[in-house]
């Protein structure tokens, strides 16, 4: 999974605007002032058009501005759960490692498991 890495977004796009204003900047990618300050402070993301336009500046690919995801997805998931829904999911992913076991030592002896 790919993730979208906003340091670096926010760092380009600071340096693509070097002494030019924020407003002639915006006028240059045909959005608003606002919505660039929101940007170079990473407290809003490019819409892929936006981000093309950025990239079409810049000489850059929007590729570079993605990253393979180093936090799994279940654990970025919790984060945002209740204390009680993470013990019933922690549980739930410990049944399925179990049954993924059994399922491996199944197709070695080719024993069959329901």
């Amino acid at each position: 999974m790919k993730e979208f890495n906003v340091k670096k977004f926010c760092e380009d796009l600071v340096e693509l605007r070097g002494n030019e204003s924020q407003v002639e900047f915006a006028k240059k990618l045909e959005i608003k002032r606002p919505t660039l300050s929101l940007l170079e402070n990473g407290k809003q993301m490019p819409t892929i058009d936006i981000l093309s336009r950025i990239c079409s500046l810049s000489g850059k690919t929007t590729d570079e501005y993605f990253e393979d995801c180093t936090t799994d997805s279940l654990i970025y998931l919790m984060g945002s759960l209740q204390e009680n829904d993470k013990v019933k999911i922690e549980e739930m992913a410990e049944r399925i490692r179990i049954k993924e076991k059994y399922e491996l030592l199944a197709k070695r002896g080719k024993y069959v498991i329901d």
